[in-house]
């Protein structure tokens, strides 16, 4: 018996965690914060948004979402002190595992994070194998874009229009782009009988809806291959998986982050919220033996691409899985997973395929008097046919036609060309800017959409600028915790300012500039007053565990958790010197 406490986010993982400890002879009490445990107070209907940020931007006003979650661990903690941080591997688990820290800084320093990135019991063996102090510095991202986005919020949205650093930057991307919902999918006849060539592209700018719809009614010349050439795919991020979800199954982007969501809580899918196009070798093996159980080889050497840089896998479905099922006829979770299971089939082997020159359909074209910037636009395309190996899920089209996509997978791919955002928030800003009527289901934007554009910053309506400051936040150096009586994230913050144009800066500096500084409240005490929450059941399991075996802990563990680590020999989670 494990006399320990594993502190997770999500109640629907409770049971399948403790599940796979129980089968690994740890039987541990788990707790599940429902996510993060402060939030910045909401703003009531007539009245001005109450202060959260002080000069120093110092976000003093955070306040606790449930008092009783707080009261709950601490209650828990006391019975039994070695704590188990386990919250998700990314920058809001990493936050939460920090607050989690300092709400029992004054009960134990015995704690350790353990970032999980799937609930079987091979990812969680893994992560026990890189447990880790909670370190502040790993929650410096999170901090830091939460005080940027609430300082642009409050410096720009006063022309009656909200500002944000997304969405005001989907709404410039779409005028700079102008991206369009059709396509023009064509197919030519091979000159060898074989299968015809396939060329596509989006109906805008020299290709016009006139002169595409014109063109798919004709009988396009015979083409012959001039290269016979081999490719290969990626393995799809969570990005990639919301686009085919939705093309394929007809599920909005939030709908696919939920089934993706319900599949790692079930132990049936890694870690969802990746933007990874590569995996490590351990998942690559992983895979390589499902492929084998579902009858495919699989190249481990094509799947494992995975970036020094990139904390996850891209996602991989944990368990069987079955190629030849159908996802359109499974439940949307399934359906969900077999998609993923496809994708990956798809990257862990080599394709051939051949490329024919499109000169003949531009001189064809011509003669039939399409207008010469459609006709060299269709005529300089990719003409391809594959061949060999069917790519799983794969349609082969012999007819030329024009579709129509849907709105919120054009702009999320628009958006991922452009970095904007994080694998847990595409689906919310994508399908949060649709809903205000900025621009109709074409993407074209509405009288609203080019009013809010005259009344937003110009600056935010760059999107390169909006990535730019995502990758600011994202970056943690020595001298972040350097500045005595300031935490890292509040240095971060005067860093980014003055990295931003001057005009910018300054006016989000002034939101604050009158707002005195002010320490963060301390809910420990008022945690403390809350009467207790644990069950007896509960209680006597607590203390059941203080006199269990030795728990998983990391003998280097510092004695307090130290808020401002400045000396040149302290140790980081970056293995840099501060």
């Amino acid at each position: 018996m494990s006399n320990e406490i594993w502190i997770i986010e999500a109640p629907g993982k409770r049971r399948y965690l403790e599940q796979s400890l129980k089968s690994m002879g740890r039987d541990a009490f788990v707790i599940c914060t429902g996510g993060h445990l402060f939030r910045y107070p909401q703003r009531e209907k007539g009245k001005p948004a109450p202060v959260v940020i002080d000069k120093n931007f110092n976000d003093f006003g955070r306040v606790p979402l449930d008092i009783k979650v707080l009261a709950r661990i601490r209650q828990a903690v006391r019975l039994c002190p070695t704590v188990i941080v386990a919250t998700d591997a990314d920058s809001e688990g990493d936050v939460i595992a920090w607050d989690v820290a300092e709400l029992i800084k004054d009960l134990t320093t015995d704690i350790v994070r353990v970032p999980l990135k799937g609930m079987d019991v091979g990812s969680i063996k893994e992560a026990i194998l890189t447990q880790k102090p909670v370190d502040q510095a790993d929650a410096v991202p999170g901090r830091t874009r939460r005080i940027i986005d609430w300082l642009i919020g409050s410096a720009f949205s006063d022309r009656g229009v909200p500002v944000g650093r997304i969405g005001t930057a989907v709404l410039g991307m779409i005028d700079a782009e102008r991206p369009t919902t059709l396509t023009i999918r064509l197919a030519a006849p091979a000159s060898d009988g074989g299968s015809p060539w396939i060329a596509q592209a989006p109906v805008k700018g020299d290709i016009s809806e006139e002169a595409a719809r014109k063109i798919i009614t004709l009988d396009l010349p015979a083409l012959s291959p001039f290269a016979t050439l081999e490719k290969t795919f990626k393995p799809s991020h969570m990005g990639n998986i919301m686009i085919e979800a939705a093309e394929t199954l007809g599920l909005t982007p939030s709908q696919t982050a939920q089934a993706m969501q319900a599949s790692y809580e079930a132990a049936r899918l890694s870690y969802p919220r990746s933007s990874s196009n590569g995996m490590s070798r351990a998942a690559a093996l992983k895979m390589k033996s499902a492929m084998a159980k579902a009858g495919r080889r699989a190249d481990i050497t094509l799947l494992t691409t995975k970036k020094q840089s990139d904390t996850h896998d891209s996602p991989y479905p944990i368990g069987d899985i079955n190629l030849a099922l159908d996802p359109t006829k499974m439940s949307t979770e399934e359906g969900t997973r077999a998609l993923i299971a496809r994708s990956i089939a798809r990257a862990s082997m080599r394709h051939k395929y051949q490329k024919a020159k499109g000169e003949l359909v531009e001189k064809y074209l011509l003669g039939k008097g399409i207008p010469a910037p459609a006709a060299r636009a269709i005529g300089s395309l990719e003409w391809s046919r594959d061949l060999g190996n069917t790519i799983p899920g794969q349609k082969r089209w012999v007819h030329s036609e024009i579709y129509q996509r849907r709105a919120d997978v054009v702009l999320l791919e628009v958006a991922l060309n452009y970095d904007l955002g994080k694998p847990s928030t595409w689906g919310a800003h994508i399908e949060s800017f649709l809903s205000k009527g900025l621009a109709g289901d074409d993407l074209s934007l509405t009288t609203k959409g080019l009013d809010w554009i005259k009344r937003s910053p110009e600056g935010l309506l760059r999107p390169h600028l909006s990535a730019q400051i995502e990758k600011a936040c994202e970056t943690v150096t020595p001298d972040l915790f350097k500045k005595p009586g300031r935490t890292p994230w509040q240095t971060s913050v005067a860093k980014i300012l003055r990295d931003l144009p001057l005009d910018m800066a300054d006016k989000m500096r002034a939101t604050v500039a009158k707002h005195p500084v002010q320490a963060s409240e301390d809910f420990r005490g008022e945690a403390d007053k809350v009467q207790t929450l644990t069950s007896k059941e509960d209680t006597a399991a607590l203390t059941r565990r203080t006199k269990g075996v030795a728990p998983i802990t990391s003998s280097g563990m510092p004695s307090s958790l130290p808020d401002y680590p400045s000396e040149k020999d302290a140790p980081s989670v970056l293995g840099l010197s501060l």
